[in-house]
């Protein structure tokens, strides 16, 4: 079953207000990806999201450990929504902060 972009949403709040946790789950920090994904977990879950000339661009993927999961291409297909662009401004760039700072 297809999580919505609008739980992956609250999920991305939860990063944001520290309740999960943002850890690099990748060789390669959000600073050395120019362009390409990167992989992050957040108290298990895991979370993929895609640089673009090393700015947030979107969500590639969520999973989470029960094994639901949800990927960009379904949630534009679904409603055209991209979780990260229902963050509003300032919620986005603090995610981009996190993502720059997860060790």
């Amino acid at each position: 079953m297809m999580i919505p972009a609008n739980e992956v949403a609250v999920v991305l709040r939860e990063v944001l207000s520290a309740i999960r946790p943002l850890k690099l789950a990748d060789r390669k920090s959000w600073q050395q990806v120019a362009v390409g994904e990167v992989t992050f977990d957040a108290n298990g879950v895991e979370l993929v999201f895609f640089s673009d000339s090393a700015t947030l661009d979107h969500l590639v993927s969520i999973r989470f450990p029960d094994g639901r999961k949800g990927r960009f291409a379904d949630w534009i297909a679904a409603d055209g929504s991209n979780p990260v662009d229902l963050l509003d401004d300032s919620e986005r760039a603090e995610l981009e902060q996190r993502l720059l700072e997860a060790i």
